[in-house]
């Protein structure tokens, strides 16, 4: 249980922080040609400029890829640069000087190569990650509340109630999901945070049927039995006896659906109809990279690693989370 939370607590802390160490903004394109499918650990001089911009002297080469240009001169004015295969021009006014009157030089570190717009792949990895997660986190937590709530008052209410909660989850789980989602992210365009919430909406059926079933249990027992005898509201029965002991499934329900709650917002993206780029997410940068798979593998690669690895994680965490609960009981 306690490793199922600290695992938590890391992915809210990614999916808020991470998008603070990203070096770059994930929509800035420095070149789209010059620096196009950079190799993890590329490293790039670049001008330093007065409003605190960079501007690359250097690029990848298209004609000779193994090759790169640091080459520039001065002339009047202005500062003439190679930029990849093309030449550029800057003027000085616009640049960081030295006493000397000579451009200041840093170089940009690419950690995780460019894509094919010449963008940080690190930035959008670190960004995108936020965007997955918070769907998922927010899709579980719409789906426990819901389920939680509709599986409690099918159990207690019992009759034409129990009977139509029960086939509306039936055929929420006879019908495709992702075709579901599909269509009718297609119709609304939901964005992110609509993308989530309907993602939860389509996943409630099943917890609802293990709260349903928990309550079904707790309903003929002795403790729900004396508070109906002694007039308790069917409300707070519902409250204070039901909900206390299902929670623990409700958590670990949640828990075993928050990696596939990531895939499923990551399929959506991939395929078109989740997060739309320029906004990243681990699913779009991953169909971005199916174009040049052959040509710059890191770019489909580090995505799928990340997506991989996230959701064993969550998986493996929601199964020690579901063995504690089952000793204890």
């Amino acid at each position: 249980m306690r490793n199922a939370i600290i695992l938590g607590l890391l992915l809210l802390l990614f999916a808020t922080l991470g998008p603070l160490l990203a070096p770059s903004s994930t929509t800035a394109t420095l070149d789209p040609v010059a620096l196009r499918l950079l190799p993890p650990g590329s490293i790039v001089p670049a001008f330093t400029m007065k409003n605190g911009k960079a501007l690359p002297i250097a690029g990848w080469d298209s004609v000779d890829p193994g090759k790169t240009n640091h080459e520039w001169h001065i002339e009047g004015k202005e500062v003439v640069y190679r930029r990849g295969p093309r030449s550029r021009r800057a003027s000085l006014a616009s640049l960081e000087c030295d006493a000397s009157g000579q451009p200041k030089i840093h170089h940009l570190h690419f950690l995780a190569g460019t894509d094919r717009y010449g963008r940080d792949l690190l930035s959008r990895l670190l960004v995108g990650g936020r965007s997955s997660l918070s769907v998922g986190l927010l899709a579980v937590l719409s789906a426990s509340l819901l389920g939680a709530g509709l599986g409690i008052v099918s159990g207690l209410l019992g009759r034409w109630v129990d009977l139509l909660l029960s086939r509306l989850s039936d055929t929420f789980l006879a019908v495709p999901r992702i075709v579901l989602l599909m269509v009718v992210a297609a119709l609304f365009e939901p964005g992110t945070w609509g993308l989530a919430l309907l993602v939860g909406a389509t996943g409630w059926p099943a917890i609802a049927r293990l709260v349903r079933a928990e309550t079904h249990s707790l309903a003929g027992g002795p403790m729900v039995l004396a508070a109906r005898a002694a007039g308790v509201p069917t409300w707070r029965l519902a409250i204070r006896h039901i909900l206390p002991h299902a929670s623990t499934i409700v958590l670990v329900a949640a828990g075993l659906r928050l990696g596939p709650f990531v895939l499923l917002e990551a399929s959506l993206s991939f395929l078109g109809f989740g997060i739309t780029p320029p906004q990243p997410s681990w699913g779009n940068i991953l169909a971005e990279g199916r174009d040049v798979l052959f040509e710059a593998w890191w770019v489909a690669t580090l995505p799928g690693l990340l997506l991989g690895v996230t959701v064993m994680l969550a998986n493996a965490a929601a199964d020690r989370m579901r063995k504690a609960v089952a000793l204890k009981k």
